[in-house]
Order: structure tokens, then sequence, then C-alpha cells
């Protein structure tokens, strides 16, 4: 048992559904269900019951909801004291993150460390995963979040949270009815795809590899540089395409878009955080700790 277990407990109950922590907490649906069964497996009790999407404290599991909040509470207050005494962080942060991480991911986080440390300044620039890799390596950024792994020397990677992939077409294309589609059946889609350098397009073309799927040049009919873009483009019926689900959450819900599993192909990755083989400044290394223990 963890403390971030016992906050996504928390937030669970006051959401009243795993889909709205989930969200709140910039979870995986399926990560908020691991920690619940977690902390049930660890006391051997039930602490909630699932009702369709809500769910409802057990007996137990209101004494320890009652139990949970009161021990975040003391940890809050915890760190607000040992603030006082600890030396001050401060100064400017530069950080770099590839567009999944940098829209949908660290606003948040950013914002969050920011209530921690105020005296430092935070300053983000988004662009594609081998962007944000050269800005580290001519060291105009100390930090990176990307999309991928590469094997670069002198840089050290951390994995920071998952990110689930997922086929994304116009709701009118002949696929949109289907319960699921054969990993070979992509080869005859047309394609929005990110451009060369991204990470999401790299992660993509290697798990397309593994299955024995090559997309034909010919088939990519379009090549965009931000993921807004290809989810737009498949929106307007220009083809399909793999994208983050916070990419395309927003357009599903308002049914622009459709979604169909894939089978046979693993569509889930890690978020990166990256940065060179050498010290980090205080104020990057108080965010490198801060992301860690967040996510």
């Amino acid at each position: 048992m963890n403390l971030n277990q016992l906050e996504t407990f928390v937030v669970t109950v006051e959401k009243g559904t795993l889909s709205a922590a989930a969200e709140e907490l910039h979870l995986t649906q399926p990560a908020v269900s691991k920690h619940l069964k977690v902390l049930e497996e660890t006391f051997g009790l039930r602490l909630l019951e699932r009702s369709g999407r809500e769910v409802r404290l057990t007996e137990g599991g209101r004494i320890f909801y009652r139990r949970a909040r009161e021990v975040l509470r003391l940890l809050e207050q915890l760190r607000r004291e040992l603030a006082q005494v600890s030396k001050v962080v401060k100064g400017e942060l530069l950080l770099g993150a590839s567009t999944i991480p940098g829209q949908y991911v660290l606003p948040h986080v950013i914002g969050r460390f920011k209530g921690r440390y105020p005296g430092v300044e935070v300053k983000l620039t988004i662009g594609d995963s081998e962007d944000v890799l050269r800005r580290l390596g001519e060291g105009v950024i100390e930090l990176g979040v990307v999309g991928a792994e590469e094997q670069r020397k002198g840089f050290l990677y951390r994995p920071l949270v998952k990110d689930e992939l997922i086929l994304i077409l116009p709701p009118e294309h002949p696929w949109a009815g289907r319960r699921s589609l054969e990993a070979a059946e992509l080869a005859g889609a047309d394609w929005v795809c990110r451009e060369e350098g991204s990470g999401t397009r790299k992660v993509v073309e290697e798990r397309l590899r593994d299955a024995g799927v090559v997309l034909s040049p010919a088939r990519i009919v379009m090549e965009l540089g931000s993921t807004e873009a290809v989810v737009n483009a498949v929106e307007a019926g220009l083809g399909v395409s793999i994208v983050s689900r916070w990419a395309a959450e927003k357009s599903l819900k308002l049914g622009r878009l459709a979604t169909v599993p894939v089978e046979g192909v693993n569509l889930e990755r890690h978020l990166f955080l990256v940065h060179r083989a050498r010290e980090l400044s205080p104020a990057a290394s108080a965010f490198w700790e801060f992301v860690l223990g967040e996510l």
C-alpha cells in the first residue's frame, strides 16, 4: 500500500465512478482499478461495491475512507511544516515535452508542483520527441518528457505514466460499426500520421511492424505536426490514425470520432521522463522527484 493508492481511493469515492477518478488523477481507468484492488487485497476486505459505472462504500469502506482522508490531511500538513524549515527551492526550470505529455499531462502536474515550490519559475516548450532530445543534448532544457525511449548515450530515462493508444476513424467509416479489427486490415486503409520524429509515430510503426503490418507510403495521405491536427483531419474524413486516447477523448464523447479495438497489436506505451546523465539543478531535482511521486 502507498499514498498514491490512498489518494486514488479517496478521489474515487468522492467522484463516484472510476472513469471520473481516472480523469481527475490523470490516470488510466485500469490503473485506478489496480490501485483499488491492491488496497482490498492488502486488508483482505471489499471496500467498494460496484453498481454499473458507480461505486458505493461498504461498511468497511466507510471506515477506511474516513481514516484515509485523515492520513492524507496529516501528510499535507507535514509537508507544509517541513517546507518551512527546509531549504527553499527556487530558480528557473526549463522543461521540454512532446505533444501528448505537454498538452495533457504536464500542465496539471506543473500546477501542483508550483503549489509546493512557488519560488520555481517553470518554462515549458512543446515539440516532437526528436526535438525534445535535441534540446536536451544542447543544454537548452534540463528535463524532458517524451513518448518513446531511445537508446542514446548520456541520457537517463524513467517510465512516468502509461498512455493508451487507440485507432480513430470518422463515424461514417465502414469500420466504425465493427466490434474489432484484425491487424492485417490496417494496411488497406488511408492513414493520417504524425511527422517523422514524433514519439507516437515511432511507437505506432514499431507495434504495427511487430504485428506484421507495414504501412505503405502510398497509404499515408497526410503527415501533420501535431496530434490535434491529426484528430481534426480524421474528423474531416481524410483517413484513420492511431493516437493517444487523451488526445481523442473529447471528440469521441462528442461523436465526432469512432474507435475500434485492433486484435493482436499492443497499443499501450509509457511516457518517459528524461535528462542528461549529469547532476540536476535543485529546481530540476525537485521536479524529478515530485513528478515520479505524483504519477
